[in-house]
């Protein structure tokens, strides 16, 4: 939901992943590897904030050539003299370092411009970009002339949160896929803090167990209380096991409090990581990371990552997960928008409009859905959170989320129980760097959502 991409933001959530793994198995010459084969590039930024004690700074740069557009994010701050010194309105300008993990920090950085001086002066000489922190699965792309290039204001204040490309001077609704549109400068642009408490405190697989999750502001600490719906609902929760054979998505409850519940069961012993997706009223739409082990995990962080191996066959049987009036609210499902009778199977046909997936690169992923009884395509899809259908995106080191939705929008003047889907679905979704992926893709039909996997390759450009 926000997506895009969020890629950046998430990539360096990574980092801390992988700095903890290497010291988990205290391997030198992995560390040494890793950040030797690494890309660079050059970046300038205001400073928004710094916090000194996570050794991050938020800060709102210009498109950085060759790797991504102008956002408002934080980063890893690898360079501490400059750690110390700067504050909140500077002009800044370092370098951008890339492993081939999704390491992501800064380094080199010098102060061109102090907050300390005439602030009208630094207006005049600093082209200041226009952006919004990344969304899952949406790094902004150019305008299509169809539909966005109306909505392209350079100076709008207010963007879609699935479609950076539109920029209206008001406030009002995305003509593409009818959400709410937000102001592309937040009042606190910094990442939130997200605490996750389980019980049991050591999860056992397949036993039932409680999550809590809250949200603190990063400036102040104060909980979060109040969020803005995204897709119907104000808490999507991805758990994914570290192998990637475990996928839920899910929807935690709000309680009196501000903080968020949700009993569920994880299916695989091990490491899971944790995706809260969320959107603070007095913050920016995103996407935050956590880890979630289980009893039986050995610690083996990197040898229990998922290998894929791109898949051959790209037509498959879709998986059915019953929706009923008890797991209706926590499935995102509306209940009295099923159907009488359960749904017969659902065959899922995946194809790309390119040759090859390209990082970097804007694709097209086109899904055909035909019944797996009759062979006929299917023209009887539901609504699911305010959408056709949904799909995440995962590298297989569980570093790059890419969070997407069908272009084609559902009618939302018009109740949910009277409109009907398919059998085409096109996605838009840009892999942010090479390797591996899997693809989920989900649908709800009849009384049940399908959900449906695809292991891909991603090449270099």
């Amino acid at each position: 939901m926000r997506k895009q991409n969020f890629f950046a933001l998430n990539r360096m959530c990574g980092v801390l992943f992988l700095l903890c793994n290497v010291a988990l198995i205290g391997n030198a010459t992995l560390a040494h590897t890793i950040f030797q084969q690494a890309e660079r590039y050059d970046m300038r930024a205001e400073v928004i904030a710094v916090d000194k004690t996570k050794k991050r700074a938020t800060l709102k740069h210009e498109p950085i050539k060759g790797y991504m557009d102008a956002m408002t994010m934080p980063f890893l701050i690898k360079d501490e003299k400059a750690l110390e010194e700067m504050q909140a309105g500077d002009q800044i300008q370092g370098t951008l370092v890339v492993t081939v993990e999704g390491a992501t920090w800064v380094e080199k950085i010098t102060i061109i411009s102090s907050s300390k001086k005439d602030t009208a002066k630094q207006d005049d000489e600093w082209d200041k970009p226009i952006g919004l922190m990344g969304v899952p699965g949406n790094k902004p792309v150019p305008p299509q002339p169809s539909v966005v290039s109306r909505y392209a204001d350079p100076a709008g204040l207010y963007t879609c949160v699935m479609h950076l490309g539109i920029r209206t001077k008001l406030p009002g609704k995305c003509p593409k896929c009818g959400m709410d549109l937000v102001s592309i400068e937040p009042a606190v642009p910094e990442e939130f803090n997200l605490k996750l408490e389980v019980t049991p405190k050591a999860p056992v697989p397949n036993r039932p167990l409680t999550l809590h999750l809250t949200i603190s502001n990063p400036r102040n600490g104060v909980r979060v209380k109040q969020f803005a719906l995204m897709h119907d609902k104000l808490f999507h929760l991805f758990l994914v096991s570290q192998d990637l054979s475990d996928f839920q998505h899910i929807h935690p409850q709000q309680l009196e409090d501000g903080s968020f519940m949700i009993d569920t069961m994880l299916k695989r012993p091990g490491l899971y990581k944790v995706y809260a997706d969320f959107y603070p009223l007095e913050g920016a739409p995103q996407m935050l990371q956590t880890h979630l082990a289980t009893v039986g995990w050995q610690g083996d962080v990197i040898g229990g990552r998922a290998q894929l191996r791109p898949d051959m066959q790209m037509s498959k049987l879709a998986i059915a997960a019953p929706v009923t009036r008890e797991n209706a609210d926590k499935l995102g499902v509306v209940f009295s928008a099923l159907t009488a009778k359960p749904a017969s199977g659902l065959q899922v046909k995946l194809s790309f409009d390119t040759p090859s997936l390209i990082a970097g690169t804007a694709s097209t992923l086109k899904f055909y859905l035909a019944d797996a009884v009759t062979g006929k395509p299917v023209q009887d899809l539901i609504p699911y959170l305010s959408a056709w259908a949904h799909m995440l995106i995962l590298s297989e080191d569980l570093a790059e989320p890419v969070h997407s939705h069908p272009e084609v929008q559902i009618d939302f003047d018009k109740p949910i129980t009277e409109q009907h889907g398919g059998p085409d679905l096109t996605f838009d979704a840009l892999f942010p760097a090479p390797g591996n992926y899997r693809i989920w893709a989900q649908f709800l039909r009849g009384q049940q959502v399908f959900t449906v996997a695809f292991d891909v390759v991603v090449v270099r450009s």
